[in-house]
């Protein structure tokens, strides 16, 4: 319990430090662990991000498929989901015939940091690779350093 409460500073102090350019983001956070995502999306939502949640890659896919173009400026996508893997997912996106399928930034969130694994996220076509346990100043700097990159058409 002290080390969530301990978490839940860290991510809460780090929210407060993003720069503005975040504020009104509108993210699609896949993560099949339920305690995570609902971490990771509340300090979204603090520091004024507009959060979609989905279980798994399928839902993801679904919900990127049914929305029209722009409505998501990023993706966080976790690797090891059950129905559909974030690999899977990406290529799915990817394949779509539609301008923001290509440049919609994906960012991959795992605890696997090895060699294989980055090039594994680079070959989905994901734009970044991110470690867990979640660092939310990283995930607020990668998502900084993507601001404005998705194509709204």
């Amino acid at each position: 319990m002290e080390r969530e409460k301990e978490l839940s500073c860290r991510e809460s102090d780090a929210a407060q430090e993003t720069p503005d350019v975040l504020a009104g983001m509108k993210i699609l956070v896949v993560e099949d662990n339920e305690l995570n995502l609902e971490i990771v999306a509340e300090v979204l939502r603090e520091r004024g991000l507009e959060v979609t949640e989905a279980e798994n890659g399928q839902i993801a896919v679904e919900l990127f498929e049914s929305n029209p173009p722009g409505t998501f400026d990023v993706i966080l996508m976790d690797m090891h989901m059950p129905v559909m893997g974030g690999v899977e997912a990406t290529k799915k996106i990817r394949a779509m015939d539609r301008a923001d399928a290509q440049a919609i930034p994906i960012l991959a969130l795992t605890a696997n940091d090895f060699e294989e694994d980055i090039r594994k996220t680079r070959e989905a076509g994901m734009n970044d690779h991110l470690t867990k346990p979640f660092d939310m100043e990283k995930i607020f700097s990668a998502l900084a350093a993507y601001a404005g990159a998705a194509v709204s058409e």
